[in-house]
């Protein structure tokens, strides 16, 4: 059980880091897969160049404009959803159920997977800006767009190595914004748009090992990053197929597990 504590932290500052709640077997299994699923050689650098998904893999798998991340939308692969673990789903609930009015999924576990793999690419990494999830579509703040998501590593996110960068002091500034300006417009979009004007406080890099889960709510700026390290990061989210979920269509039938 999360300590008040946590539970604090969440609601003010939109984050937690966890580790433990995927055992260490389990994690290693989902990382092996991975590879196993794009074709490539953790040992062999030169595989990174080239994805090749497997024929009739059920899964959809795309190299992002950036040309240094893969992303694979649907994995219904058991040891890479086995990371779902019940430690996982027992803090999920405890997150989620503080925001009861937040529309959300009714599926107590996901379908599927995806997985941002970010490989190493050569350049001067660079602190980005930053967004809300679902803040191209046409979301409002109220009641709020989902109540609890996360990350989970498969891999060690090291410092300038395909980290997330979060705004901690970011949701208290949002509300204390939206407070002062109570005719503004609910739009995420137009909130995010005030970024560079509203003053989000020090963004803070989350430094992560394998097996740990980044989980935070819908308030919480944040952003990925650049990968100049040696090694690929590997994390993912959860999918789902539900009507509820449809809203946070990603690619075909998948969708973004709101739990």
């Amino acid at each position: 059980m999360l300590s008040t504590q946590q539970l604090a932290q969440f609601e003010e500052e939109g984050y937690l880091l966890l580790s433990g709640l995927i055992p260490q077997n389990t994690v290693e299994k989902a990382e092996a897969a991975m590879w196993h699923m794009m074709g490539m050689e953790a040992d062999n650098p030169e595989s990174w160049e080239h994805f090749k998904r497997p024929p009739l893999a059920g899964f959809y798998m795309e190299r992002m404009s950036s040309g240094n991340r893969i992303e694979l939308f649907g994995i219904t692969n058991p040891d890479v959803l086995a990371c779902c673990s019940n430690d996982y789903l027992d803090i999920l609930k405890q997150l989620a159920s503080r925001y009861p009015e937040i529309p959300h999924c009714e599926d107590s576990r996901p379908d599927g997977i995806w997985a941002l793999n970010q490989f190493p690419v050569s350049g001067e990494w660079k602190s980005p800006s930053p967004h809300l999830d679902g803040d191209f579509r046409d979301f409002r703040l109220d009641p709020g767009t989902f109540r609890a998501t996360s990350l989970t590593y498969l891999t060690d996110a090291n410092s300038h190595s395909g980290t997330t960068v979060i705004w901690p002091e970011g949701p208290q500034r949002i509300r204390e914004f939206r407070k002062k300006n109570p005719k503004f417009s609910n739009h995420v979009s137009d909130v995010r748009a005030l970024f560079p004007e509203m003053d989000l406080g020090e963004p803070m890099e989350v430094v992560a090992k394998q097996g740990d889960v980044l989980f935070f709510h819908h308030l919480l700026p944040h952003s990925g990053t650049m990968n100049v390290g040696a090694t690929p990061r590997f994390a993912i989210r959860f999918m789902c197929l539900c009507i509820a979920c449809r809203k946070w269509e990603k690619k075909g039938e998948w969708n973004i597990w709101m739990p």
